[in-house]
């Protein structure tokens, strides 16, 4: 029985987690990159952030594409590791940030201009025209579906591990 090798373990939900995570950062990085003018202007109607500040409207398309190739190594081998912690904390609270963002736009520009989540695209989940709080509704259950994400690529290794600790004793 001492002599067993216990497999190692493959974390197959948290990475399927974090493949979700990189997908949706790489599909917002690049669908405000293609219309990055667009974006600005959805960001500017938000009201939210100064117009001196627009640069950082520039700027997170490039972070969530970063956070999209960090997510790579995270998949590969560093799901467990502190940097692969540090990935996904960086990533959830760039999630948190955009829930706070979004509750500070007044519902009826969220409802003309959109939330600008994925671009030029403006919510990620249209629930129905004519819906009040449509808007804000979609970019909630869609922000909220990340952080869900989120806890469960963090969560995962450490309750396998607390897992097979338990198992062997």
């Amino acid at each position: 029985m001492g002599g067993e090798a216990t497999p190692k373990p493959k974390f197959w939900i948290s990475r399927l987690a974090v493949l979700v995570i990189m997908a949706s950062w790489v599909y917002a990085g690049v669908s405000k990159i293609r219309s990055i003018d667009k974006f600005l202007g959805v960001i500017e109607q938000h009201g939210v952030i100064p117009v001196e500040y627009r640069l950082l409207g520039m700027v997170l398309p490039m972070v969530e594409l970063l956070l999209a190739l960090l997510m790579v190594f995270v998949l590969g081998s560093e799901l467990r590791k502190a940097f692969g912690r540090t990935v996904l904390v960086m990533s959830a609270g760039l999630v948190v940030f955009f829930i706070v963002y979004l509750s500070m736009v007044p519902d009826a520009v969220l409802q003309t201009s959109g939330c600008g989540c994925w671009g030029k695209n403006g919510t990620p989940i249209p629930i129905a025209s004519g819906m009040e709080n449509s808007v804000r509704v979609g970019s909630m259950i869609t922000t909220g579906t990340l952080l869900v994400l989120h806890a469960i690529a963090l969560a995962g290794p450490v309750v396998t591990m607390r897992r097979m600790k338990e198992k062997r004793d």
